[in-house]
């Protein structure tokens, strides 16, 4: 009994397109977004975005920025007269991982560091990733301002006659080619950072009560679409369209109480953030609805547009597991999206999980601009609108839900 029984298995698994995919198509390719990820943060694949504005303008700084926009490692958004303000809304915007404002000359201290790091508290890692690579990048490529900040620190110890500053300067002009390839130099003293947002708990964990809310949205949705399909073999609709508005109010029906479900559930995430890690989302609760409705609405319709075009149960529910972790891991949902390589990032924007960690973002930022705010709505509202009509397209089609 022992083979006929696995021989049935066997064949049952065969016979099932839902089953096969989960079972050896779905684990390669999850394994293959989570490689990606974690090789490009561990490696050199993490292109971090840098917005930069060189308010100083001196040569030494001209040649840092030069430095920085050749740096393969690096995405730089940069233009000459870009200032401080925008920098620090592209952080607060999401539009960059981290800015660097230059307001004053590597070599002079006189006024504190002259490079500053303006960070997001949800990618607080980024501003240490980035002072890393200034390190490397003036002990490889300007040795000369490395060496010079070694000078300042012996400076403010306790001074040095003008004979030994000679000597010094002498030593460091022939030790700096030797050193290029070195990158054990100091950037102590020339670099600040500050925090684009204020001084509150809970910017970073905002970002997950989004990236997770967004994610649970979709699972619910599905779960509460699936209906369709069970009431469908039922022969409820049989009944049900028979009535005024027939396929049309129905689908419309459902659409509306998942947006309602989705809508208290992303409220209760929030809550949660906001009682236990100080979120305050009540703050800024217009922009928070408007979020939450656009959200719940492209969540709902994907999942009634993925439901109806699935024949039974098990298919959609093989298929929506599938679809959900796949977008949820590519979106920033599973990771924060600045540590996915490049075309990671650009593939998670045909997401809703990436739309919707950038609209809750927006919406919870003091200061952010309603440029990025109204074009994720809008992205959000359209993935609901496209959704909806493919649903209703493939229902009138079949001339049954």
């Amino acid at each position: 009994m022992i083979f006929p029984a696995a021989r049935v298995m066997f064949l049952t698994l065969l016979r099932d397109r839902g089953a096969l995919a989960m079972a050896f198509v779905l684990p390669p390719l999850i394994f293959l977004i989570f490689a990606a990820i974690f090789s490009a943060a561990g490696g050199d694949q993490l292109r971090l975005h840098v917005g930069i504005a060189d308010l100083a303008r001196t040569p030494t700084t001209s040649r840092l920025v030069q430095v920085i926009l050749e740096e393969p490692t690096l995405r730089v958004t940069y233009s000459k007269n870009a200032t401080a303000g925008d920098v620090r809304g592209l952080v607060k915007d999401g539009a960059v991982d981290l800015g660097l404002i230059i307001r004053g000359d590597l070599n002079a201290r006189e006024a504190g560091a002259p490079v500053l790091l303006v960070t997001h508290e949800a990618r607080a890692i980024a501003g240490a990733i980035m002072a890393g690579h200034l390190q490397r990048l003036l002990a490889v490529h300007m040795p000369d301002v490395a060496f010079a900040q070694v000078l300042a620190d012996l400076e403010a110890i306790g001074g040095i006659t003008s004979e030994q500053r000679a000597w010094i300067d002498e030593t460091f002009k022939e030790k700096a080619d030797e050193t290029r390839g070195d990158p054990r130099s100091r950037t102590a003293g020339l670099v600040a950072s500050e925090s684009a947002l204020p001084r509150t708990a809970g910017w970073a964990v905002s970002y997950y009560a989004g990236a997770v809310a967004v994610m649970f949205l979709l699972l619910a949705g599905i779960q509460g679409a699936v209906g369709l399909i069970e009431e469908r073999r039922l022969g409820v609709y049989d009944r049900l369209l028979a009535g005024p508005g027939g396929i049309a109010a129905i689908i419309l029906g459902k659409f509306l109480f998942l947006v309602a479900q989705g809508t208290v559930q992303a409220a209760l995430v929030f809550l949660t953030a906001y009682l236990l890690y100080d979120v305050d989302f009540i703050a800024a609760f217009i922009p928070w609805l408007m979020t939450t409705l656009a959200v719940a609405a492209a969540a709902s319709a994907l999942a009634l547009g993925l439901c109806v075009a699935c024949s039974s149960r098990q298919q959609a529910q093989v298929l929506s597991t599938f679809a959900v972790l796949i977008v949820s891991a590519a979106g920033g949902s599973m990771v924060p999206r600045f540590f996915l390589p490049p075309w990671l990032q650009e593939a998670g924007w045909w997401t809703p999980n990436a739309w919707s960690i950038q609209a809750y973002s927006s919406a919870l930022t003091p200061g952010a601009s309603f440029s990025s705010l109204g074009m994720a709505w809008a992205i959000l509202i359209a993935m609901a609108a496209l959704a909806l009509l493919f649903t209703l397209g493939v229902s009138l089609r079949r001339r049954s839900v």
